[in-house]
């Protein structure tokens, strides 16, 4: 055998060999993707809900019959008024104060007076929680007696109102001092402002 022979022989052997190198290294590849692929699982889920979360409500309302209204119930205007005041006369009403919420709450109140020059004589005494004796004055304990010219925490410590229809009275007297010698054909009018947050709310 010539040595051309024997080079060519040998280098048909090297493309026959690097030949089949490349093709078992295609093969593998092919191989090994497909094992990739054949790593599938199955799977699964579950979900998980809550009940529905409903906020409640907080409403202060006033006067009677149930549930009252927002502002100026039309019977204490009505009850809590006096023509021809003269010294030493008084005038006494009461109006229900109302839980018209789902929630419990607190409230207080405050109340001013405004008009002419008897805005400054008239005393007032606050009784929450009491009763009408007569036209002329409340029974029970007073949480304030005094006058009003300026704006007066009338009821200052927090007062519990159940909810769903708590309800608890605010009597209240206007009296003209005897001996005040001012403030003849003048008026004047008193204004309570009733403030309820939650039960625990600072």
């Amino acid at each position: 055998m010539s040595k051309r022979r024997s080079s060519r022989t040998a280098s048909g052997l090297k493309r026959i060999k690097s030949t089949r190198v490349r093709a078992l290294l295609s093969i593998g590849m092919v191989f090994g993707l497909g094992a990739v692929g054949t790593l599938a699982y199955w799977t699964d889920s579950a979900t998980l809900a809550g009940g529905t979360f409903s906020a409640g409500t907080l409403d202060i309302k006033l006067g009677s019959p149930a549930p009252g209204v927002d502002n100026n119930p039309t019977q204490f205007a009505t009850d809590f008024a006096m023509t021809n005041m003269q010294p030493g006369d008084s005038r006494a009403a009461l109006v229900a104060v109302r839980n018209s919420s789902s929630l419990g709450f607190t409230y207080t109140a405050t109340g001013v007076t405004s008009g002419g020059t008897l805005a400054s004589l008239l005393t007032f005494k606050v009784v929450p929680g009491g009763s009408l004796s007569g036209s002329t004055d409340c029974t029970g304990t007073a949480t304030f007696t005094g006058t009003m010219a300026t704006t007066q925490n009338v009821i200052s410590a927090d007062r519990p109102l159940a909810g769903g229809g708590g309800t608890e009275s605010f009597c209240v007297v206007a009296t003209l001092p005897t001996g005040t010698t001012t403030g003849q054909n003048t008026s004047a009018t008193a204004t309570f402002t009733f403030n309820a947050k939650q039960v625990g709310a600072p």
